[in-house]
């Protein structure tokens, strides 16, 4: 049913390695070929009409396309490239490799284009593993919804809100548009200033994802289980919000008004500046991305040793300042822009990312709990997966070692080995 897709004149090579890569025809010099054409520089662009072309194929095909039969699909061009392990030293590190040489079509409901973990091994080590999935229901992915509330506690579930007006404070309008909320503040004109600082909290359970206009106009994302808290209109001296989770801003410029994001351990301040901040409780470290811009993050951690200075950085484009609240220690990586804003692209990053890291993720986005039966398993990963999988896909796509997962009770997904 599925060697459907043949060459045709005008086809590029890329188009006819790809066609015979999925046909399962490509010699191992052409599967060479088209792995060398993608990592030298071939992009999504390029190769989603390709993928396209092979959707519209099977979706004008005569028969019925059955989740069944999406699901065969999926694995069949998963299974091109089964899971191997490296080894190094005693200790067994699964590392993986994401390269749309191995894109594989996830065809569960849309066309979605799914990166393969694809793995680094060492010829002499060569083992294939498989993932063992019991009783894991499709979970769906999160989605767009968050929870919106005024200052006199009033909350509006934003899921199901119509677009138009959905409330009013202190002479402000909030409105709701293509699942984005919009502020129009009212302010006193002969002062510039608000009458009196209202504030309002948007947050996003487990599961959502919202994005949010503010008062001054600076655009903000919120990733799941996160929270920001801001006030209806901002004062002359400074633009000063909140938040927990995970957020990014893109802030309106005016170099004369500073923008301020607090969380429970930093503080960080920018002008006219786009920037991810990652600060989720249940994680170690707390981190702010800079993607364009400048900011400078101060901790607010007070540091415990004789003369020490309050940690404090300031970053340049691709920057990320990691704060380890432990050990009072703050670090700088750099070319972190693509990974610190994967999610708000539609993809898991798992580039380098232990097991229990990626786990979190999933426990956000699919408002899950992650139960470890025999201990976390020592894994670490390279690359990402698209955020628009059902749980059940994803961890079939994972395909990552001898680990195991069952799902019992109320959405708590067991790890065993």
């Amino acid at each position: 049913m599925y060697n459907l897709f043949y060459m045709q004149a005008g086809n590029t090579k890329l188009e006819d390695l790809y066609i015979k890569w999925f046909n399962r025809t490509a010699t191992p010099q052409e599967r060479a070929a088209l792995i060398q054409l993608l990592e030298a520089g071939a992009t999504k662009e390029q190769l989603a009409p390709i993928i396209e072309k092979i959707w519209d194929q099977l979706k004008d095909d005569d028969e019925p396309f059955t989740l069944s039969d999406k699901q065969q699909l999926a694995d069949k061009i998963l299974k091109q490239w089964p899971a191997e392990p490296v080894v190094t030293g005693n200790t067994p590190v699964r590392t993986f490799r994401w390269g749309w040489a191995a894109a594989a079509i996830l065809l569960l409901g849309a066309s979605v284009l799914v990166g393969k973990l694809l793995i680094e091994k060492k010829p002499e080590q060569q083992k294939t593993y498989s993932v063992v999935v019991k009783n894991i229901d499709p979970i769906p992915p999160g989605h767009d919804g968050a929870v919106l509330t005024l200052a006199d506690g009033q909350q509006i579930v934003l899921d199901s809100a119509a677009n138009g007006v959905i409330g009013q404070q202190q002479g402000a309008q909030i409105s709701l548009h293509n699942n984005q909320v919009i502020y129009q503040p009212r302010v006193d004109q002969a002062a510039g200033q608000p009458k009196e600082m209202t504030y309002n909290t948007m947050s996003t359970p487990k599961g959502r994802q919202f994005q949010l206009v503010l008062p001054d106009g600076s655009k903000v994302w919120l990733n799941a289980a996160s929270s920001i808290t801001y006030p209806i209109a901002f004062n002359k001296q400074e633009r000063r919000v909140k938040i927990t989770g995970e957020v990014y801003v893109e802030v309106a410029h005016d170099k004369t008004w500073p923008f301020i994001v607090q969380t429970k351990n930093q503080q960080i301040q920018a002008l006219g500046t786009a920037f991810n901040v990652n600060a989720y409780e249940n994680e170690e470290i707390e981190k702010t991305t800079l993607i364009e811009g400048s900011v400078k993050v101060n901790s607010t951690i007070v540091p415990q040793a004789v003369n020490s200075h309050p940690l404090s950085a300031i970053l340049l484009p691709g920057q990320q300042a990691n704060i380890d609240n432990s050990k009072q220690l703050l670090s700088i990586a750099n070319n972190q822009s693509e990974a610190a804003i994967a999610w708000k692209n539609g993809y898991f990053n798992l580039e380098n990312i232990a097991f229990d890291k990626v786990m979190k993720q999933l426990e956000r986005w699919y408002n899950i709990e992650v139960v470890y039966q025999s201990g976390v398993p020592d894994l670490r990963f390279v690359g990402g997966l698209s955020r628009n999988m059902t749980l059940d896909a994803l961890i079939r796509a994972l395909r990552v070692s001898e680990v195991h997962f069952k799902m019992e009770g109320d959405r708590r997904l067991i790890v065993y080995k």
